[in-house]
C-alpha cells in the first residue's frame, strides 16, 4: 500500500498543490518561502497526534481564499447551488493491490469494489458547511447593523473571523469515491469517517522531525543521552530485541542481589537506630534498605553519549562535540525513535501508511556531512518496520531541503520542485520534465543536464535568478562587472536622492557556466522558472566558397560552388552560428533581425500551446549578446565575441599599461597573453580589435586575470568605484541591468 498523491487546498500558500509521492524517498525542494514548511504543518494538523482538535488558526487560510470569502460576506452575494467547498483541505491518495491487508480501509473506507479501482481518497477538511456560512453571514451583518453609526469602530470581516473562525469552521474526514476512468475524485460521493468511527492513525500513521531540533552544545545539555533513554523505552515497548531487554533486566536482579548485601552494612547503624524505638508489636519498626533498580529510571539520567578521539584510548562527553556531529547524531537517533513508533507495541499493528516528514536535516552541517546523510539515509529507511510476527510494513519518507549539496547527492527522479505561481504553489516532477525532453527527441540533453546539475550546480535548483555564461572568461570577470554595476548605481542613487536598490551582488543569483551549450537548459529554465539572463556571443558568419588544400573552388554534385559559414567580422555577415539563439530567436531568419532588436523587445517567455519561445514583456529570460557600440574615441563598431567588444571600448586602459610617459611600447609586462607582443603593438598603432581578439590572445582565462590584476579603484567617488580603469561592454551591462530590475 503507497502514498500516492497529497492535495492541499488554501493552507497558506498552498492554494491548489499537488505533490506526486515516490514510494521510498520524495525530495521536496525549492526557494525559501515556496511552501515547504507549509506542506509538514497541514500534514501535522490533519494526521499529527493532535489531529483530533481544532489547531486551525486564521492566518493558516489561504490569503486569496480569506479575500473572496470577505467578498462573498460583504457583498451579500447569492450563493451558488451546489454549495461550494469553502475551507482547507487536504487529501492523500492511497493505492493498494491484492497482497495489502485491508482489514483497516475494508468497505467502509474503499468506495469502490471494481477490481480495477484500487485507488482509496481520503479528505481531511476544515471547512463551512451551508448552514454555518448562513450563520457567518447572518451574524457578521447583524454586527455591521449596531455598529452602523459608530464611525470609529466599524467591524472588519478578518478581525471577525480571526477571533470567530472556529464558530463556523468545522474538522471532518471523508472517503471520497474515485473516478478511474475520470481519474479524479468525486466530492459528492463520499463516506463519513467520524459517523463511521474509522481510526485514521491505523490507515495513516504521521511523524516528523522539524528542523528545529533539540541540539545544543551548552555544557548543560544532554541532548543525544536523553535519547537514547527514549529509543529503550520504545525498544521495550515492542517486541524487537526481547531477548536483550530481558538479559538487561536479568542483570539487574542480579546486581540487586548484591546492592542488598551492600546496604545492610552500609545502613546498619541507621537501621539499629530505628530498631530502638519500638513499636507497638515486636518487629514493628524493623526495617530492610534493599536495592529496587529499575532499568527505565537507571538509563535516565545514568547513560551519557560519548565520542572517542582519533587514538581510542579517550573520549569526550556529548557537549563537547560540534553542532554539525551532534545534529547528525540527534537526527539518527531521532529516527530509530520514531521507527520503533511505527512499529508500535507488540499487541497493535502497524498503521497500513506510515509517513515520515525529515525537515531541513542541513541544519548545522557542513558540506561532507550533507552527503553522508543523504547516501545513507534511504538505506536507513528502505528496511521499513521489522516485526518479529511478520506485520511488517514499508516507511515513506519526504524530505524537505534547501541543500544544493544534498541535491547533488540525491537520485534526481526523487526531486519535487516548488515554486510560486501567481500567488500559489506549484509542485513539479523532475520525471516530467524527462518526458518532456523525451518527447522532442533530446533524450540525451536531458542526460547531460542531470549529470550536470548533480555534479556541478544543483544551487540553480534555489536559486532566484540565473546567468548562464559561456566560457572562464565571463565567470572570472563578471562578479566585478556585477560589483562595478552595483557601485554604480549607488553613486547614481546617493546623487539623485532616488530609493536604493537591492545591488546585483546582494541578490540570490547563481552563476551558471555552459559553454555553447545554453539551449540544452532551455527546458529546465522554463520548468523551474528562475529569471535567467544569457550572456552569449553574436557567433557572426558569413557564405563563403569552400577550397581545397591548393586553394581550388570545390564543386557540389550539380556544379554549383560548394559553401561553407565561416566566422567574419559582423559588418558583412549574414548569419549567426549560435545554436541557442537560434533556438531561442527561432524566428528571426538573419544576422539582420539580431541587430535591429533592442534589449527589452528580446524578453522571451515560453508559449505553453506551441512551446516556443516568444517575445513578452513579461517573460523571464533574456538572451544579451554583442550591439553595436562607440568608446572613447568616438567609434562606432559592433563585435563579435567578448574579447572583441572589449578592446573596442577599452583601448585606453590597454594602452595606459603597455606604453610608457612618451608613448613608447614597453612590451606586454601587463598583459603577459597578449602574445606574440607583434599583435598588441599593431592594436596600439592601429586599433582592429577583431584581429587581437582573434590571434592576439594566447589564454583567455588568464588574459581575464590580468585584467583584475591590472584594475584600478576611483576613490574620489562616493561610494569608491571598483575597476573604474576598464568598461563593461555595453551588451553585458544592459542584461545585467535587466536582470536587476526584474
Amino acid at each position: 500500500m503507497n502514498l500516492r498523491t497529497i492535495k492541499v487546498q488554501n493552507f497558506r500558500r498552498l492554494k491548489d498543490m499537488s505533490l506526486d509521492l515516490e514510494d521510498d524517498l520524495s525530495l521536496v525542494i525549492g526557494k525559501n518561502n515556496s511552501g515547504k514548511t507549509s506542506l509538514l504543518i497541514v500534514l501535522d494538523k490533519f494526521l499529527g497526534v493532535n489531529s483530533d482538535q481544532n489547531n486551525f488558526s486564521f492566518d493558516d487560510f489561504n490569503s486569496d481564499f480569506k479575500s473572496a470569502l470577505k467578498i462573498r460576506i460583504e457583498d451579500d452575494e447569492e450563493t451558488e447551488s451546489p454549495f461550494p467547498f469553502l475551507g482547507i483541505s487536504l487529501k492523500v491518495f492511497i493505492e493498494y493491490d491484492e497482497n495489502d491487508d485491508l482489514a483497516n480501509i475494508g468497505n467502509k473506507v474503499i468506495m469502490d469494489l471494481d477490481p480495477e479501482n484500487r485507488m482509496v481518497v481520503i479528505a481531511f477538511e476544515y471547512y463551512l458547511t451551508e448552514e454555518k456560512f448562513e450563520s457567518l453571514n447572518n451574524d457578521f451583518a447583524a454586527l455591521r447593523e449596531k455598529k452602523k453609526n459608530d464611525k470609529k469602530s466599524k467591524p472588519d470581516f478578518f478581525d471577525y473571523l480571526r477571533d470567530r473562525h472556529k464558530e463556523y469552521f468545522k474538522l471532518s474526514r471523508k472517503s471520497l469515491e474515485y473516478d478511474i476512468e475520470k481519474m479524479k475524485e468525486n466530492n459528492d460521493v463520499f463516506t463519513d469517517l467520524y459517523k463511521e468511527k474509522i481510526q485514521i492513525r491505523n490507515i495513516i500513521n504521521f511523524k516528523h522531525i522539524s528542523a528545529r531540533r533539540n541540539v545544543s552544545n551548552k555544557d548543560s545539555e544532554k541532548a543525544l543521552s536523553s535519547l537514547s533513554t527514549k529509543i529503550y523505552g520504545k525498544i521495550e515497548a515492542s517486541d524487537q530485541d526481547s531477548e536483550i531487554v530481558e538479559m538487561f533486566k536479568e542483570e539487574l536482579s542480579d546486581t540487586d542481589v548484591k546492592l542488598d548485601e551492600v546496604y545492610s552494612k552500609l545502613f546498619k547503624e541507621l537501621i539499629e537506630d530505628v530498631k530502638k524505638f519500638g513499636g507497638i508489636k515486636q518487629d514493628d519498626t524493623i526495617i530492610k534498605i534493599v536495592s529496587t533498580l529499575q532499568h527505565k529510571e537507571l538509563l535516565e539520567g545514568n547513560t551519557t553519549v560519548m565520542y572517542g578521539l582519533d587514538d581510542s584510548s579517550h573520549s569526550l562527553p556529548e557537549n563537547y562535540n560540534g553542532l554539525g556531529y551532534m545534529n547528525l547524531i540527534s537526527m539518527i537517533f531521532e529516527i530509530k525513535i520514531l521507527l520503533q513508533d511505527f512499529q508500535r507495541k507488540k499487541e497493535e499493528k502497524p498503521a497500513d501508511i506510515n509517513l515520515l516528514f525529515i525537515e531541513e536535516p542541513e541544519a548545522h552541517t557542513h558540506p561532507q556531512m550533507q552527503y553522508i546523510f543523504i547516501k545513507n539515509i534511504k538505506s536507513l529507511l528502505q528496511a521499513g518496520i521489522k516485526r518479529e510476527d511478520g506485520k511488517d510494513r514499508k516507511i515513506q519518507t519526504i524530505l524537505s531541503t534547501h541543500s544544493s549539496h544534498i541535491v547533488s547527492e540525491s537520485d534526481f527522479d526523487d526531486i519535487k520542485y516548488f515554486k510560486i505561481e501567481e500567488n500559489c504553489v506549484v509542485s513539479r516532477n523532475i520525471k516530467d520534465l524527462e518526458a518532456e525532453y523525451g518527447a522532442s527527441g533530446a533524450e540525451q540533453y536531458f542526460k547531460f543536464l542531470k549529470q550536470y546539475l548533480t555534479l556541478n550546480r544543483s544551487e540553480l535548483f534555489f536559486a532566484d535568478k540565473a546567468i548562464f555564461i559561456e566560457g572562464d572568461t565571463e565567470r572570472i570577470l563578471l562578479p566585478a562587472m556585477m560589483k562595478k554595476l552595483d557601485q554604480e548605481d549607488i553613486g547614481r542613487e546617493i546623487e539623485e536622492k532616488i530609493p536604493p536598490s537591492t545591488p546585483l551582488l546582494s541578490q540570490n543569483i547563481s552563476i551558471i557556466e555552459v559553454g555553447a551549450y545554453s539551449h540544452i537548459f532551455e527546458k529546465f529554465i522554463n520548468f523551474i522558472g528562475v529569471k535567467s539572463l544569457i550572456v552569449t556571443d553574436i557567433d557572426s558568419v558569413k557564405s563563403v566558397q569552400q577550397t581545397d588544400k591548393d586553394g581550388n573552388v570545390e564543386k557540389n554534385a550539380d556544379g554549383d560552388d560548394k559553401m561553407v559559414s565561416k566566422a567574419h567580422p559582423v559588418v558583412g555577415s549574414e548569419n549567426t552560428s549560435n545554436g541557442a539563439l537560434k533556438i531561442f530567436y527561432g524566428d528571426y531568419n538573419s544576422l539582420a533581425d539580431f541587430i535591429k532588436k533592442p534589449l527589452e523587445k528580446r524578453v522571451l517567455k515560453r508559449d505553453a500551446d506551441s512551446q516556443q519561445w516568444v517575445e513578452d514583456d513579461a517573460g523571464h529570460l533574456v538572451c544579451a549578446y554583442q550591439t553595436e557600440e562607440e568608446n572613447d574615441s568616438g567609434v562606432k563598431y559592433h563585435a563579435r565575441s567578448f574579447e572583441d567588444a572589449f578592446f573596442h571600448i577599452n583601448g585606453e586602459f590597454i594602452r595606459s599599461k603597455s606604453l610608457d610617459d612618451a608613448g613608447e611600447f614597453i612590451g606586454n609586462d601587463s598583459f603577459p597573453n597578449l602574445r606574440p607582443q607583434k599583435h598588441l603593438k599593431d592594436f596600439l598603432e592601429n586599433p582592429d580589435s577583431y584581429q587581437l581578439a582573434n590571434d592576439g590572445v594566447a589564454s583567455k582565462p588568464s588574459f581575464a586575470m590580468e585584467i583584475l590584476l591590472n584594475s584600478e579603484t576611483d576613490e574620489a567617488t562616493n561610494p569608491h568605484i571598483e575597476y573604474s580603469n576598464w568598461n563593461s561592454p555595453a551588451y553585458i551591462k544592459e542584461g545585467l541591468k535587466w536582470l536587476k530590475e526584474k
